[in-house]
């Protein structure tokens, strides 16, 4: 985990196989996600919420689970970062990293991730 003026990214839930194998694969495409993870973060310290900012490269898939693509990067193999963004907990979770052929069942994996997020958040909450 890492902090920034009250907002954290947190791999507790990523896949860390398929994020090792995307670095491995593809080192431009991973590094230049992240950056862009970084910008994202920034503008959530700069204006407190998602909606209140647009990059091109960062787009909502619904229930707060947002894809982060790479700029940057000519002739590149298409790669996207999945984040949830937890606001309430200040949190953007790291879930997975994928590509065009397997965006559908990314995005589906990604929001039933984001149900036990907030599934987990409301159990401790209740303690």
């Amino acid at each position: 985990m890492s902090k920034g003026d009250g907002w954290i990214v947190s791999k507790d839930f990523a896949e860390g196989t398929r994020l090792k194998s995307f670095f491995k694969k593809y080192p431009k495409e991973f590094g230049a996600c992240f950056e862009n993870l970084s910008r994202v973060v920034q503008a959530l310290i700069d204006f407190g919420q998602p909606g209140a900012f647009q990059f091109g490269f960062f787009r909502s898939e619904g229930n707060n689970v947002w894809r982060i693509g790479q700029t940057g990067i000519g002739h590149s193999h298409e790669t996207r970062l999945y984040v949830y963004l937890f606001v309430r907990g200040k949190t953007v979770y790291v879930l997975t990293i994928g590509d065009k052929s397997q965006q559908r069942q990314d995005i589906k994996r990604c929001k039933d991730l984001a149900k036990v997020i907030e599934q987990r958040s409301e159990h401790e909450d209740h303690k």
